[in-house]
């Protein structure tokens, strides 16, 4: 009689990636980001292929989880409609304005958002690369593309987290607070990473910093202006027969 052969180890990573996206790495390179982003930086600045999971590929990954989640608890369209819900919004204004119901405006808006916000907001801040290339010119692209998803990585994490806790316990003030937070990780994890990569000195870290998180925040907030823009458009076609 014979017995099957126990999985190897990565036979079990082969099929958590399999079914997540994720692998073993990935949580690596997450934890790295955290304790020690200056190590991942200059893997990335190497090119180095082994040692970390490529910073695109861990977005991604959390965006879509971020999505998975938003759609357990209603997708964008049932977060909208909480928010509406529980604060202080004029919502006889907005269905007065956009001709229908907020029901029916929040589902078509989130109709629109689940398939176009990770899109945008992330396409927007992905533009941050240029600037990571103005500080060191020396970089390779892709390069330049791992260092700046490495620092959005760490901010979607807490984003991710801020999404979980605000639809668990309905407080969405807590929202209110996700920009300012998202901008702060965004000055430190630069500051932390950059040393010998991106700046020569601590100085020098923390006006690059500040200039990086400056201008990622702001693309971030037109990101989601354009989303907003696109998903009340349609939302307000659809209400109205279109």
């Amino acid at each position: 009689m014979t017995t099957s052969p126990k999985p190897r180890n990565d036979d079990v990573e082969d099929f958590v990636e399999d079914i997540l996206g994720f692998n073993f790495r990935s949580f690596r390179t997450i934890y790295a980001l955290f304790v020690k982003p200056r190590a991942v930086f200059q893997a990335y600045a190497d090119r180095d292929r082994e040692a970390y999971t490529p910073s695109l590929r861990i977005w991604l990954g959390i965006i879509g989880i971020q999505v998975l989640f938003s759609v357990i608890w209603g997708g964008y369209g049932g977060l909208l409609l909480s928010q509406w819900e529980s604060g202080d919004t004029n919502v006889a204004l907005i269905e007065q304005a956009m001709g229908g119901p907020i029901e029916e405006i929040a589902r078509h808006y989130g109709d629109v958002a689940n398939l176009l916000h990770a899109v945008l907001v992330g396409g927007m801040t992905g533009l941050s690369a240029f600037l990571i290339g103005a500080f060191n010119k020396s970089l390779h692209w892709t390069a330049r593309i791992n260092i700046t998803f490495a620092i959005l990585s760490v901010a979607s994490v807490v984003g991710l987290l801020l999404l979980v806790v605000t639809a668990v316990t309905g407080h969405f003030t807590l929202m209110t607070w996700s920009l300012p937070v998202i901008a702060l990780l965004y000055g430190i994890t630069f500051y932390r990473g950059a040393p010998g990569i991106l700046a020569s000195t601590r100085t020098g870290a923390i006006v690059k910093g500040f200039l990086f998180s400056l201008t990622a925040i702001l693309l971030v907030f037109l990101g989601g202006l354009i989303m907003a823009l696109i998903g009340f458009v349609y939302a307000a076609i659809r209400v109205n027969g279109g």
